[in-house]
């Protein structure tokens, strides 16, 4: 399954040249990977009431390949690469909608955490079976 979304560059994410600027494709990333959990049942709010969970970013990486641009339209899919024991690993490709050229490759990792201690805990076994479901082939 691949979730994602569509949004502009905003006046807001440019640099004065009119590029985005480097650290605002992270927005798109956080975004996709909110609408992948909303996706497959679960806000935020709802892994840490079903779950006693959080999960905090441990590992961002992001490859450009081409600038967006002001007012360009961008899709960002969600791929789900890897579940760990305590641990997620996401691809973000990010596309700009009117020719699908590929901008940006971004990697991310997020470790589930005990909401009460803050200490990484095994990913629970409920939510870990509904995300095989989606896992990338």
């Amino acid at each position: 399954m691949t979730a994602g979304v569509r949004d502009r560059v905003w006046w807001s994410d440019v640099d004065k040249m009119g590029v985005m600027y480097f650290g605002r494709y992270v927005r798109f990333a956080e975004m996709a990977e909110t609408e992948f959990f909303r996706s497959i049942g679960y806000s935020y709010d709802e892994l840490h009431a079903e779950f006693g969970i959080w999960f905090a970013r441990i590992h961002l990486e992001i490859d450009y390949h081409l600038p967006a641009r002001l007012d360009d339209e961008l899709i960002c899919r969600t791929e789900l690469v890897k579940i760990g024991a305590a641990s997620i690993r996401f691809h973000f490709p990010v596309e700009r909608a009117s020719d699908g050229a590929l901008l940006a490759d971004i990697g991310l990792v997020v470790a589930c955490l005990d909401a009460a201690t803050l200490r990484t805990a095994r990913t629970p076994p409920a939510l870990r079976e509904q995300l095989n479901l989606h896992l990338r082939q």
